[in-house]
């Protein structure tokens, strides 16, 4: 399926040569907006439940207005005339508004400056904006009830292991009462059913040659008083203390304002969708290599540098890392997976050439320019390790599942109907 998502892809990055005024559209303003709604959720790694559903909801509307793909999440049909954008926009206010309802006056807003841009429905006849206002309520209604049951909320209480060599042991600051979400693992995943489904190796033993080089790496370039770590190590390993969650997406619109904008209704109809289903695919992927990824550290339960360093080494029982820890265990690396599947879904859409300038709420003022989305990657492996919190043993296995991952969206979900449903496009309405 891939050659037939190339097909659609080729034009893009003919259009990434021709330098244009940035632009943003109706998908990278709401998600900009949605971004900033998911903040209120208390549970940072949930967020990336809230975006896919965001968007999974506002593509399988826009997409259900003349069928170009199979869906995301869920299946709806508006007739061939209805307003893409109107449905689109109403899907993601009805998904936000639905998990966030105090933030209703402020998305209430948003909508109705977003359906003030599109052309008012005529006092009779044909109603292209009503109609994609009621496909997007129906793609919201269907992602909300699919997800309703997914066990994003369950508390699941802390278990510590045996305090023996290997064994996760709390680090500073970390207790039973504040470790990040253990049962986030059995969230019912938005790709395969079966939770294991992806690779999911086992922790490292403690005699692996690659992991105690590794450790030996972190020890020296991970410390808060390192003498051989760079000024740009430690500035990159700041730059991305950032989640991937919203750095990625802010990347992704970013590459998106530099595409030469479509002046021609047909062309920008398909750039708009095909710029919803970039974020569908790519907050699908980071959603779903989160829940597996916390499978992997709560089933691995595998010690921190902090932890591991102190105990291995008694001449640096007193090591600490360049930043506080985070209160999980290390194995798989957040970073090492979902920063890869957000990527690589960018890799899928832009190929992996770019020029472009990534920014970090974690280090303002400060920006990194990237010529190839590989090179983030690998600056977000240097990054963990630079900051004391990760292995690159770990690391290496961490961008196996978010590639893989992102990867199998890509090839099985959204995929370009040989021939997609035109209905009543040539009726001159909005899209």
């Amino acid at each position: 399926m891939k050659q037939h998502w190339m097909k659609a892809f080729l034009l893009t990055a003919a259009l990434l040569s021709t330098p244009s005024v940035a632009k943003a559209d109706l998908v990278t303003d709401w998600n900009t907006i949605a971004i900033s709604t998911v903040a209120g959720d208390h549970v940072p790694i949930r967020q990336s439940r809230d975006m896919a559903m965001v968007h999974a909801a506002m593509f399988d509307a826009m997409n259900g207005i003349r069928a170009e793909y199979t869906p995301a999440m869920v299946s709806v049909h508006g007739k061939g005339y209805a307003s893409r954008e109107a449905a689109g926009a109403q899907a993601a206010h009805d998904v936000l508004v639905a998990l966030f309802p105090a933030q209703q006056a402020a998305l209430d807003a948003n909508l109705a400056a977003t359906l003030l841009q599109i052309p008012a429905d005529p006092a009779h006849g044909k109603q292209p904006t009503a109609e994609g206002i009621a496909v997007g309520q129906a793609a919201a209604a269907s992602v909300l009830a699919l997800r309703a049951h997914d066990h994003a909320f369950d508390v699941v209480p802390f278990a510590a292991p045996p305090a023996t060599p290997g064994n996760y042991q709390f680090t500073p600051g970390c207790t039973a009462a504040n470790m990040s979400v253990p049962g986030f693992g059995n969230v019912t995943p938005f790709t395969l059913a079966d939770p294991d489904a992806f690779p999911l190796p086992d922790r490292p033993a403690l005699d692996d040659p690659e992991w105690q080089a590794s450790l030996i790496e972190t020890r020296d370039y991970g410390s808060a008083n390192s003498t051989v770590r760079t000024a740009t190590q430690t500035e990159i390993a700041l730059f991305y203390i950032e989640g991937s969650m919203t750095g990625v997406n802010r990347l992704a619109r970013t590459l998106i304002a530099q595409e030469r904008v479509q002046p021609q209704r047909h062309a920008a109809a398909e750039q708009l969708l095909a710029h919803a289903r970039l974020f569908a695919a790519l907050t699908i992927a980071q959603a779903d290599t989160y829940i597996r990824t916390w499978r992997s550290k709560y089933r691995n339960l595998f010690w921190r540098p902090y932890t591991a360093i102190r105990a291995t080494f008694p001449v640096f029982s007193t090591w600490t890392p360049l930043r506080q820890t985070p209160c999980h265990p290390e194995f798989f690396a957040a970073h090492g997976t979902v920063t890869p599947a957000g990527i690589t879904a960018l890799q899928n859409y832009f190929g992996d050439a770019v020029n472009v300038d990534a920014t970090s709420t974690s280090l303002a003022g400060v920006t990194r320019h990237y010529n190839s989305l590989e090179q983030i990657i690998q600056a977000v492996n240097g990054a963990r390790i630079w900051a004391g919190f990760h292995y690159r043993s770990t690391l290496v296995r961490s961008n196996v599942l978010g590639r893989t991952v992102a990867n199998w969206v890509n090839d099985n979900l959204m995929q370009p109907l040989d021939h997609y449903d035109d209905e009543g496009e040539d009726n001159g309405s909005g899209n």
